[in-house]
């Protein structure tokens, strides 16, 4: 178990090392608009949204008699010659898209395939242990994202986004190491993919299991406006990188304790009280943001940076209240043989929910006219996409088969 919680470590590192070297280098090197990439970031979580089709090949198909070590290493493999590509790539938004895209694909490629191993051993949790498993590998995961935070903004400033890249590409090689000694039972038993898949089939036409899907959906696929946020905070509010870094170390901090909150108090709260509370929680802080916008906070002796901070502390804590109920109600839903695909697919929910809103969230920054320069409208665009996050609160009556079940 300790190498698969370590392959969650290296899994957040690898996804935060670069963020800062990413943000400048596609704003300063390529120049490209916050719709576009926002519409860049959407295209690149696509892969994320094919989870069901990873688990499903390998459930059904194992190699040399196992079902995730050797898709994990090849995935691990193919990400890590993305990113040494991609610091030579012509700045063409295509290019560049499609090697971002199948370096994110290698890394979905092995999530699954530790989720699967993950959701294996989560079965054979007592009730009174229920969640400890997930709960751990999240606060693996964000672990290795708040020491990325922390090296990965001093290794942009002191070598350059080319040499962070170059970087980040030997962390999935680390992945592919540690598979090795991940333990998982040899099989030569070949599934039938029709049998997979009916029995998949099975699964999700259980009430317990689509209609929280469809709840989580409505969360995720409402519109954002975060690829903006780096522009107003970079050109209109003069963030520097450590700034930047500093907002994302403390976003790992609040959400591993957010992890551990939920761990120790939350597990036995139900689901319907849970998201209504975070939801509208969530809905009256992120408004707080119009404050920043139209420079309020100044007026009262808050600094730019100051108010930014605790806006991503008290966001990041609701949100691991949103994030954390599913990921634990996912595990124990899966049956046994198909759990790589079901928990899969339950997990793409989410991203494909963030693919749409990415897109949807890049159509209304055009719509809306903001560009890198000018934010006059970003208010407007703020205060819409906001007002769809209040839709999901019509929904929890889908969460009702739960505690029916």
């Amino acid at each position: 178990m300790i190498p698969l919680l370590f392959f969650y470590l290296f899994l957040g590192f690898s996804f935060q090392f670069p963020s800062v070297a990413m943000r400048y280098w596609m704003m300063d090197t390529v120049q490209v608009s916050p719709a576009q990439m926002a519409a860049i970031f959407g295209v690149v979580s696509t892969p994320w949204c094919l989870k069901p089709l990873f688990g499903f090949i390998s459930d059904s198909k194992p190699i040399f008699g196992y079902r995730r070590k050797p898709y994990m290493i090849i995935a691990a493999y193919i990400s890590s010659l993305m990113w040494i590509i991609l610091p030579f790539c012509p700045h063409d938004e295509f290019v560049i898209t499609l090697v971002m895209t199948l370096s994110s694909a290698g890394m979905c490629f092995a999530d699954v395939m530790a989720d699967s191993l993950l959701v294996e051993a989560a079965r054979k949790e007592g009730e009174e242990n229920k969640g400890n498993i997930q709960s751990w590998s999240w606060m693996m995961r964000f672990a290795g994202g708040f020491l990325a935070s922390i090296f990965g903004t001093f290794a942009y400033e002191n070598l350059g986004y080319a040499q962070v890249f170059l970087l980040n590409s030997m962390v999935p090689v680390l992945i592919a190491i540690l598979a090795c000694f991940i333990q998982e039972p040899k099989t030569n038993e070949k599934k039938d993919w029709r049998k997979t898949g009916s029995t998949l089939y099975a699964a999700v036409k259980q009430p317990g299991i689509y209609k929280p899907a469809l709840f989580i959906f409505m969360i995720c696929v409402t519109p954002g406006y975060g690829s903006v946020m780096t522009f107003f905070y970079e050109r209109e509010l003069g963030f520097t990188p450590n700034e930047f870094g500093a907002l994302d170390v403390m976003g790992y901090v609040v959400a591993i304790l957010g992890t551990w909150i939920y761990k120790r108090w939350l597990t036995k709260v139900s689901f319907r009280k849970i998201f209504g509370w975070s939801l509208f929680i969530s809905f009256v802080l992120e408004n707080t943001l119009l404050f920043l916008i139209f420079h309020t906070n100044r007026q009262i002796g808050i600094p730019d940076f100051v108010f930014a901070f605790l806006e991503r502390v008290v966001i990041t804590l609701v949100g691991q209240f949103i994030t954390m109920p599913m990921v634990v109600l996912g595990a124990q839903l899966c049956p046994p043989g198909v759990e790589g695909s079901l928990y899969a697919l339950l997990m793409s929910i989410t991203n494909i929910g963030g693919v749409v809103a990415e897109e949807w969230g890049s159509l209304l920054t055009n719509m809306f006219g903001v560009t890198g320069t000018n934010f006059i409208n970003l208010w407007k665009l703020m205060l819409l996409c906001h007002a769809f996050d209040l839709v999901p609160l019509a929904g929890l009556n889908l969460l009702r088969s739960l505690e029916n079940e």
